[in-house]
């Protein structure tokens, strides 16, 4: 056994505070805080409203649901602050416990307000439009309330496949990948790939659409998991051989979608098994986890799912 192993139980609480740089999930700015351009009070509060209940569900549709009607109606009674601002506009902060459970009291979800962070990966051949790009996106993802990030450069084996454009993502600290790429019969439009451990997709369009399209399933994905029971699992993992690695690993792991608990099992060696407790099925699992780092070697005797882990990646 290495001398790491026999000193990780004390060092591993300080070893992750400096080797994690940043959660999958993150937690949205602002996400209570609407400013609109109405400046009297009640239809100010009621188009921001209507603007909030977007962002909170996760539901473009959700302004015109009969179900959250009586929020829009009573728009003022969720306020915190109401605010002329500067420039003339109205600035609504909302009260997020109050606005919370009264969408749930009225049936409807409430996506996480800490939320996949998306990596968006713009060509090489965007660079011309590639600052109004980022800024139409950007505003986009603002209303839907999604955190992004923008890929400051990605070659041709980022995006070689799913599994190398999720693996670039991760790295950058993000969850998911969307990337770009240029219709030549349309130069507003483009063709939008996503890629994330529990949602994928291809669709065309413009900016709104690129952004319209990862929102909606990222949160279906996120419904899904909700939906799922909790159950239970082992991991096997060979190729851990040393602290960084270590601690690297419990961080990917434990920020992923559907993973609730991640307990250490035993550390032998380079060998090392976890106990998961995480929505889903093993399949699930099994997909979530993978990446270019952490590979999976099928499933061991005792029925624990294993996998490899390369640092050098």
């Amino acid at each position: 056994m290495y001398r790491w192993c026999l000193f990780f139980v004390l060092a591993t609480p300080l070893t992750l505070a400096l080797w994690v740089p940043c959660a999958y999930a993150v937690p949205v700015p602002g996400l209570y805080v609407v400013v609109v351009q109405e400046k009297d009070p009640q239809q100010a509060a009621q188009q921001a409203m209507r603007q909030e209940l977007v962002r909170l569900t996760g539901a473009p549709d959700a302004p015109a649901d009969p179900q959250l009607a009586s929020l829009i109606d009573d728009a003022r009674h969720y306020v915190q602050l109401q605010r002329a601002t500067t420039s003339g506009s109205t600035q609504i902060v909302f009260d997020s416990t109050a606005l919370r459970d009264a969408i749930v009291a009225a049936g409807r979800s409430v996506w996480d307000p800490d939320r996949p962070l998306l990596w968006i990966a713009l060509p090489q051949s965007a660079a011309d439009a590639g600052d109004d790009l980022r800024t139409r996106l950007s505003a986009a993802a603002a209303a839907r309330g999604l955190p992004l990030t923008f890929a400051p450069a990605v070659t041709p084996a980022d995006t070689a496949n799913a599994t190398t454009l999720l693996s670039a993502a991760r790295r950058a600290g993000a969850s998911a990948a969307l990337l770009a790429q240029p219709l030549p019969a349309d130069a507003t439009h483009w063709q939008w790939t996503l890629v994330a451990s529990n949602a994928d997709g291809r669709w065309s369009g413009g900016a709104d659409s690129g952004i319209d399209g990862a929102v909606d399933a990222l949160v279906r994905a996120a419904q899904a998991l909700e939906r799922a029971p909790l159950a239970d699992f082992d991991c096997h993992i060979q190729g851990v051989s040393d602290l960084r690695s270590f601690a690297s690993l419990l961080a990917a792991v434990g920020n992923t979608p559907g993973i609730v608990e991640v307990r250490v099992v035993e550390v032998d060696a380079d060998h090392l098994t976890l106990h998961l407790k995480a929505r889903g099925g093993a399949a699930d699992i099994q997909r979530a986890l993978g990446s270019d780092r952490l590979r999976a070697a099928g499933t061991g005797a005792d029925g624990a799912l294993e996998y490899r882990y390369s640092a050098g990646l």
